[in-house]
């Protein structure tokens, strides 16, 4: 036998070729009887890979190349074609498909090119969906999109989608809504609900102070009366238990007073109160 044969025979076998469990269209490879790696089914068609097959690591390093490179790109056009996504949306697929992060930077790299994976048009996608259908806040775009990998000059870029007067008329429309839901509680309270409920959705100070100015949270009396006895009443009974008299008044005076009732209101609610009691 000479060098050259004894060489041959030493080259990597494969020695088995197996389906993956959970995906049917890619295939385990086994080298000399122990996993070297896994392979899409069309890149195992078109290299001819089959068991008994001697590989130099040359071969098997560009055979490995080619798949991961196939298994990222079909991946990442597969995620996309369900909705647009973003760079780090993609990354975290692939990363998630255990494909190889040099595989990863090729088919971003492609995906960027072809403009299939566009940061910018992304924010400004999401920006208009959040803003005409969710009525999202800026503040509250802005921070979504920088989770979503979005640089801050990206982030800027897609905001513009979201013109002032829509911010205000989205920001109307939760204030109004909001405030069919407050008629248990004083206009003081519902207010100040209105204003933390706008803040939160991510509507900067200068929308809320307008939109406050612009709705009305003022109860007529009658209305406010009833919801301070409803909260009134309430309190009367978590206090009646451990207090009486004086004591019990001013409890219940306190509670409502945090609770933004105007003082005459609470003085008439406590003597109704006590003519009750008598």
């Amino acid at each position: 036998m000479d060098h050259t044969e004894e060489q041959a025979e030493k080259l990597p076998v494969v020695t088995k070729i197996t389906v993956q469990k959970k995906r049917k269209d890619r295939f385990n490879v086994f080298i000399d009887g122990e996993y070297s790696f896994p392979i899409s089914e069309a890149v195992l068609i078109k290299v001819g890979l089959h068991k008994g097959m001697t590989l130099t690591k040359e071969r098997s390093a560009e055979i490995e190349k080619e798949n991961y490179d196939y298994m990222a790109y079909t991946t990442a056009v597969n995620y996309l074609s369900y909705s647009l996504r973003s760079e780090k949306e993609v990354r975290k697929k692939l990363h998630d498909e255990e494909i190889s992060p040099d595989a990863i930077e090729r088919a971003l790299t492609r995906l960027i090119d072809q403009k299939y994976v566009n940061d910018r048009s992304y924010g400004e996608s999401y920006t208009r969906t959040a803003a005409n259908l969710n009525l999202k806040g800026p503040q509250l775009i802005a921070n979504e999109l920088k989770g979503k990998g979005l640089s801050e000059e990206d982030i800027a870029f897609s905001l513009k989608q979201y013109p002032h007067e829509l911010q205000l008329e989205n920001a109307q429309s939760i204030a109004e809504k909001q405030l069919r839901k407050q008629s248990r509680v004083s206009s003081h309270e519902a207010a100040s609900k209105i204003r933390l409920h706008l803040h939160q959705k991510g509507y900067p100070s200068d929308i809320v102070l307008e939109v406050m100015g612009e709705i009305e949270t003022e109860k007529e009396e009658e209305d406010e009366m009833a919801a301070l006895r409803m909260q009134g009443d309430k309190l009367w009974r978590r206090y009646e238990r451990k207090a009486k008299g004086r004591e019990l008044h001013q409890k219940v005076r306190s509670g409502l007073y945090q609770k933004g009732y105007p003082g005459e209101l609470i003085s008439a609610y406590i003597e109704e109160k006590e003519q009750e009691v008598e």
